[in-house]
């Protein structure tokens, strides 16, 4: 009865107990529109495996990435299996990388990219910030505010003010009706404001107000993490940011 009893305590020891390594998901790519897709990377927080959302846009003159997968500078796993995926895919090549800010899950296989040709851009504090964080630099060529057409798809990017860190873009695809949000928005999944060490909790919430107004035709927001929807992910990321400045006071 001792024995059973001891084999029974340590089944439910071991189950409950936490896990010492965690096993990251492949890459997962999913359709949002003819031309757009998400591309989601993971990376371990806290020993838990987290999506991370960017996009693969097509355009008649190649491929266009916004931000690479979540990688470290010395392990750029997922934007080789990012980049294989497009090869294998949809046999065109990739043009360009638009990275929306300086951490990991946005630049971490910028030096993928860069060995493999590929051109890699962001604002010049962006630049900055990553070189700073010991990465490859992205070329810091972008204006707060710019739009550009590649193969007849127009892009822009738009630095709406501080929020989930002082360098967050959003990009804007005006034809298909899709704002990539990066982490400067939250999942309309999102139970709270996940890591804001780099964030200005004063000024997001108008800086969200801003991307309101200026993208009021959006039919779809993608978040940096978690499950896409419309533009209830931005008034969803007030409503997190007035809950969190409760709980702050």
């Amino acid at each position: 009865m001792r024995i059973l009893t001891a084999f029974i305590f340590a089944l439910l020891f071991h189950g409950f107990a936490p896990a010492q390594s965690t096993q990251k998901p492949k890459l997962v790519v999913t359709p949002l529109t003819d031309q757009v897709l998400v591309h989601t990377t993971y990376g371990v927080y806290q020993n838990n495996s987290i999506p991370s959302n960017g996009l693969i846009i097509k355009t008649k003159d190649g491929i266009v990435l916004v931000d690479t997968g979540w990688d470290s500078d010395g392990n750029t796993d997922n934007t080789r299996q990012l980049l294989q995926w497009v090869a294998d895919n949809l046999r065109q090549p990739v043009r360009l990388c638009i990275v929306t800010h300086a951490h990991e899950d946005r630049i971490g296989g910028v030096s993928e990219l860069r060995k493999a040709g590929i051109r890699v851009v962001s604002t010049p504090l962006t630049a900055q910030k990553t070189v700073k964080l010991g990465y490859e630099s992205p070329e810091g060529s972008l204006p707060n505010d710019t739009t550009f057409t590649i193969g007849q798809e127009p892009i822009r990017c738009y630095f709406p003010g501080e929020g989930h860190t002082n360098d967050n873009l959003v990009v804007w695809l005006p034809n298909q009706r899709i704002l990539h949000g990066g982490c400067f928005v939250k999942s309309v999944a999102a139970f709270g404001m996940g890591n804001v060490a780099d964030a200005n909790l004063k000024e997001w919430a108008n800086s969200i107000r801003r991307v309101q107004s200026q993208f009021v035709t959006a039919k779809i927001v993608v978040p940096g993490h978690e499950e896409w929807s419309d533009t209830r992910a931005l008034e969803h990321t007030l409503r997190l940011l007035e809950k969190h400045g409760t709980k702050q006071r």
